[in-house]
C-alpha cells in the first residue's frame, strides 16, 4: 500500500509538470507572435492582407523627435525652392509667371500653408480673450503664442496646407486639408448654400488627384526629354567626331569654335530641352488653385444666383406678364417694371472656347435683366467694368488671363455672355456676372466700357464727368458686392448697377436734347445730369420797360431717374409747396376747388342732384382747375422723357442689326425729342410761376398766392405766347357789390357779388427767353365755391429803372459773381437765389402809385 501511495503521487506530480511545462510554450508562442508577427488566427478573414509597418523598420525610427522636425522642415523648404514656388514666385513677386497663392511655413517648417484673398476676422469669445491677454504685460514666449493663436482667427476665402511624406528629391505633395469658404452680406441669405461635408471631401479627392495627375505627368515628360537628350547628345557626338575627321584630313585647325557654336544652336532648336523656354518643374500648386478656385467662384454664382431669384420674387419683381418665347428651351421672359434673372449657366467642355488656343474660358455666366430698352434697331453693348478695387491676388491672376473668345460660346448677338435659349434679355439693359478661372467674377453691364473708360486713369482728366466721384463710388459698390467672397450682396450691386444705368441715361438724354444738328432747345433752357437725375434751369426774364437783361439759370426742377423702373419722375425743391401740392393735384392747393369738390359731394349724398347730371359738372369744372392741368403737363413730360430714354438706352455703342440701324434710331430719337422740347417749356413756364415766382410774391406781398384765384387762363394779344393756364394771383383789395337780378318778367332780386382786385403772375414763352408777366385783374366771385369770373384785366408795368442794377448797386451790399464751370458756362443758382430778384420786381409792380 505504501508502495502505490508513493507511486500515484510520482505520476500526480508528472502530470502538473507537463501542465505547467505546456502553458509556459503556449503563453511563450502568443509572445512570439505578438513580438515578430507569428501564430495562427483560424477565424481571421482571408480577405485581408496583413503588412508590416514601414515606419517600424525604416531609418527614420531611430531618429529622435527633434531631428525628424528637422529633416521634415529641410525636405518641404527643398521641395518649395526646386519646386514651382523658387522657379515661378509666390504671390506678390514680380515676374512673368506668378503663383497666386501666398505660401506662409507652419508647424516649425514641417507644412505649408497656402492662402488666397483678402481675410476677415472671426469675432468669438477666444478671440476676446486672447484680446484681453494682449493686454497684459507678458513676455515674448507668451506674446509670441499670442500672435499666432491671432493669426489663426483669420479666415481666408481659400486655404490648403501641404506637407511631404519622404525625404526622397521626387516626393510628391500631400494634401492635408483644403477649405472654401464665402459668406453672404449681413442681412442677405445664403440660401442653404454652404458647404456641407461631401462636397468638402469631394473636393479635397479632387484636388490631390489634380496634383498627383500634374507631378506623373511632368515626371514621364522628364524621362521623356532625358531620353531625347541622350540620343541628341550621342548623333552630336557622332558629328562631331566625322567633322574632326574631315577637318583633320583638310588641315583646318580654327574648327573648335565653329564645333562648339554649331552645338549650341542645334541644342537651342529643340524646344522641349531648351530649359529657359519650358520649365522642367511640375506646378500641382497651380492646379489645386485652379481646382479650388473653380469650385470657390461656382459656389459664389449660385449663391448670387439665388439672390437674384429672392429678389425677382419680392420688391424688385413688380407687375410682369408671362410671354412665351417662339423659340428656345421654353424660358419666360418678365416685361412689366419688375427685373428677369437668368439663373446660373455652366458651360460644359464642348460649349467654351479657348481650350485649344491657351485661353482661360469661361465656366458659368449668370445676369438680372432689369428695365425696358427699345432694341428694335439692336441693344446697347455690354462692356466689363473696371477691375479697380480687386486685391492683389485677382490683379495677378489677371495678368494670367487672355480674353475669352466669344465667337463659339453660343450666345446671342447682343453680347450678354447668354446662351441663345435664354430670352429674358431682349427689350432690357443687363447686368452679367461671369465665373473665369483664374480671373475671378467678371461684371459686365450695359455701358459698362464707357463707364470703366470715363474713370480710367489713362483718360484726360478735363474729360471726366462732373460727377466722376459718384460713378466710381457705385462702380466700387458693385465691384464689392460681387467679388468679396465674405459680402455677397445681390441687392447692393443691383442698385449699384442701377444707380450707374441711371446716370448713363440721363447723360444720353441730355445729349440728344442738347445736340445741335437735330434738335435745338430754347436758348434759356439749361440741362444738367447731377447724380443720376437731370436738373432742368432756366434764364427768367422780368417784363418792364428796360431792355431784358441776360440772368443766370435757376434751377426749377429736376427729373430724377427711378432706380427700380427706369423711369423719369418729376421732383421739386421743398421749397416750392405750391408746385409740388399742384403736381400732385392736391386740393389743398386751392381753396376754390377743395370747397367746390365739398359742394358736389354733399349734394351727391343728398341727391338733390342726379348723379350722372352732377358728374358731368363735377368734371366740367375741375377740369380747368390749375392743379389737374399742372399734374397732366409734368405726367405727359415724363412719358415723353421715358420715350426718349428708352430709346437712348445709356448711349455708348449699340450692337447694331444692320448698316441702316443707327440712322433708325437716330430718327427715332429726333421724334421723341421733338415731344420732349414742347413739354419741357411747358413745364419751365409751370415752375417758373408756381414755384420760384410764388415765392417772390410772397415774400413781397406778406399773403399767399393762390391758385384759380383769377379766373382762366389770360389769352393777350399784345403778349403772344403766354402759358395755357389759370395765372397765380394775390389779392390787394376786395368790396361786396350789390346788384339787381331780372329773373323773368316783373320778378326781381338783389344779388351780392364779390368782386376783388389782384396782382396775377404768368410767363410767356419764345425760342428766345422765358418772361414773367404781371397783370391787374378784376374779378367777380357769386359764391365761395364758383370759379371766379374775369371782368377785366391788363398789364402791369414796373417803373423803368432796371430791377437788377437796384439790386446789385445797393450801397450796403457787394455785388456777387456768377459762378462757372469748367467749360465757361455760367452754373446754374438755387430756386432761393432767383427769389430775391423776383421779390424785388414784385415789390416795384406793387408800389407803384
Amino acid at each position: 500500500d505504501g508502495d502505490s501511495n508513493e507511486a500515484e503521487a510520482a505520476e500526480e506530480t508528472t502530470r502538473e509538470n507537463e501542465a505547467t511545462n505546456s502553458f509556459k510554450r503556449r503563453r511563450l508562442d502568443s509572445d512570439a507572435a505578438i513580438r515578430g508577427g507569428g501564430g495562427r488566427w483560424p477565424d481571421f478573414p482571408t480577405d485581408v492582407a496583413l503588412a508590416v509597418d514601414r515606419y517600424e523598420i525604416s531609418r527614420e525610427k531611430s531618429h529622435s523627435p527633434r531631428e525628424l522636425k528637422a529633416r521634415l522642415a529641410c525636405a518641404v523648404r527643398r521641395k518649395l525652392v526646386s519646386g514651382e514656388v523658387g522657379r515661378c514666385g509666390a504671390a506678390g513677386d514680380r515676374g512673368g509667371d506668378v503663383l497666386p497663392w501666398k505660401v506662409v511655413l507652419e508647424k516649425g517648417g514641417g507644412s505649408v500653408r497656402l492662402t488666397y484673398g483678402t481675410p476677415k476676422r472671426v469675432s468669438t469669445a477666444e478671440a476676446l480673450r486672447q484680446r484681453s491677454l494682449k493686454d497684459v504685460d507678458e513676455t515674448d514666449a507668451r506674446r509670441n503664442r499670442d500672435v499666432d493663436r491671432d493669426r489663426a482667427l483669420r479666415q481666408y476665402p481659400m486655404e490648403a496646407r501641404l506637407s511631404v511624406l519622404s525625404e526622397h528629391p521626387d516626393a510628391p505633395w500631400k494634401l492635408l486639408s483644403v477649405h472654401v469658404r464665402c459668406a453672404p452680406k449681413t442681412g442677405e441669405s445664403d440660401h442653404q448654400l454652404g458647404m456641407n461635408r461631401k462636397q468638402m471631401f469631394d473636393l479635397h479627392r479632387i484636388g490631390e488627384r489634380a496634383m498627383i495627375v500634374e507631378e506623373a505627368i511632368w515626371k514621364k515628360r522628364r524621362e521623356r526629354l532625358a531620353v531625347e537628350a541622350m540620343k541628341g547628345n550621342a548623333r552630336e557626338d557622332a558629328k562631331k567626331e566625322k567633322e574632326e575627321e574631315k577637318k583633320s584630313e583638310e588641315g583646318n585647325d580654327g574648327g573648335a569654335d565653329n564645333d562648339e557654336h554649331t552645338v549650341t544652336v542645334d541644342t537651342g532648336e529643340h524646344g522641349n530641352i531648351n530649359p529657359s523656354s519650358t520649365p522642367s518643374v511640375p506646378r500641382p500648386l497651380h492646379r489645386l488653385f485652379e481646382v479650388t478656385h473653380s469650385f470657390a467662384l461656382s459656389l459664389q454664382l449660385e449663391m448670387l444666383s439665388s439672390q437674384a431669384e429672392a429678389l425677382r420674387r419680392g420688391a424688385w419683381g413688380g407687375a410682369a406678364s408671362a410671354i412665351r418665347p417662339t423659340s428656345g428651351a421654353g424660358a419666360e421672359e418678365a416685361t412689366g417694371d419688375g427685373i428677369a434673372v437668368s439663373p446660373a449657366f455652366f458651360f460644359d467642355g464642348s460649349g467654351v472656347d479657348g481650350i485649344a488656343s491657351g485661353a482661360i474660358p469661361t465656366i458659368a455666366v449668370m445676369a438680372v435683366h432689369f428695365w425696358s430698352c427699345d432694341d428694335r434697331y439692336g441693344s446697347p453693348k455690354v462692356g466689363d467694368l473696371s477691375s479697380g478695387i480687386e486685391t492683389g491676388e485677382a490683379k495677378e491672376g489677371a495678368a494670367l488671363a487672355t480674353p475669352t473668345s466669344r465667337s463659339k460660346l453660343a450666345q446671342r448677338t447682343d453680347d450678354n455672355y447668354l446662351p441663345k435659349s435664354d430670352r429674358r434679355g431682349e427689350k432690357r439693359l443687363s447686368l452679367c456676372i461671369r465665373a473665369v478661372p483664374m480671373v475671378g467674377l467678371v461684371v459686365s453691364l450695359s455701358g459698362g466700357s464707357e463707364v470703366a473708360a470715363s474713370l480710367s486713369a489713362k483718360s484726360d482728366p478735363s474729360s471726366l464727368p462732373k460727377h466722376s466721384h459718384h460713378v466710381q463710388r457705385n462702380v466700387d459698390k458693385l465691384l464689392s458686392s460681387i467679388q468679396d467672397p465674405f459680402q455677397l450682396s445681390m441687392s447692393d450691386a443691383l442698385l449699384a448697377a442701377t444707380v450707374l444705368c441711371a446716370e448713363k441715361r440721363c447723360h444720353a438724354v441730355v445729349a440728344a436734347l442738347n445736340n445741335q444738328k437735330t434738335n435745338r432747345l430754347p436758348t434759356w433752357i439749361h440741362l444738367d445730369v447731377e447724380c443720376g437725375s437731370i436738373s432742368v434751369a432756366a434764364s427768367i426774364s422780368y417784363f418792364s420797360n428796360s431792355p431784358a437783361e441776360s440772368n443766370p439759370p435757376c434751377i426749377l426742377f429736376r427729373l430724377a431717374c427711378d432706380s427700380r423702373s427706369g423711369r423719369f419722375v418729376p421732383s421739386f425743391p421743398r421749397s416750392t409747396t405750391l408746385l409740388r401740392l399742384l403736381a400732385c393735384s392736391d386740393g389743398s392747393a386751392s381753396d376754390i376747388q377743395s370747397l367746390r369738390t365739398a359742394a358736389m359731394t354733399s349734394a351727391l349724398r343728398s341727391g338733390s342732384v342726379g348723379r350722372k347730371g352732377a358728374g358731368g359738372r363735377i368734371d366740367g369744372a375741375t377740369r380747368e382747375f390749375t392743379g389737374r392741368i399742372v399734374r397732366d403737363a409734368f405726367d405727359a413730360l415724363s412719358r415723353a422723357v421715358d420715350t426718349l430714354g428708352r430709346r437712348c438706352g445709356v448711349g455708348g455703342d449699340w450692337n447694331d442689326i444692320d448698316a441702316q440701324s443707327a440712322s433708325l434710331r437716330e430718327r427715332s430719337v429726333v421724334q421723341a425729342c421733338r415731344d420732349v422740347r414742347l413739354s419741357l417749356m411747358t413745364c419751365s413756364g409751370i415752375a417758373a410761376v408756381f414755384g420760384m415766382a410764388a415765392i417772390g410774391l410772397k415774400v413781397a406781398s406778406g399773403a399767399d398766392p393762390v391758385a384759380d384765384g383769377a379766373g382762366g387762363p389770360i389769352d393777350d394779344s399784345n403778349n403772344p405766347g403766354t402759358i395755357q393756364i389759370p395765372p397765380l394771383s394775390v389779392h390787394l383789395r376786395q368790396r361786396i357789390v350789390e346788384k339787381v337780378v331780372n329773373e323773368g318778367g316783373d320778378e326781381t332780386k338783389r344779388i351780392s357779388i364779390l368782386e376783388g382786385e389782384l396782382l396775377a403772375v404768368t410767363a410767356k414763352m419764345s425760342d428766345e427767353n422765358l418772361e414773367l408777366i404781371c397783370y391787374d385783374v378784376l374779378t367777380a366771385t357769386e359764391s365761395a365755391q364758383s370759379v371766379p369770373m374775369r371782368l377785366k384785366f391788363m398789364p402791369a408795368i414796373p417803373p423803368k429803372a432796371s430791377i437788377s442794377t437796384d439790386v446789385f448797386n445797393n450801397e450796403n451790399r457787394l455785388p456777387k459773381r456768377h459762378r462757372t464751370e469748367h467749360n465757361g458756362r455760367t452754373k446754374s443758382h438755387h430756386t432761393l437765389d432767383e427769389v430775391e430778384k423776383a421779390a424785388l420786381w414784385f415789390e416795384s409792380i406793387l408800389n407803384e402809385p
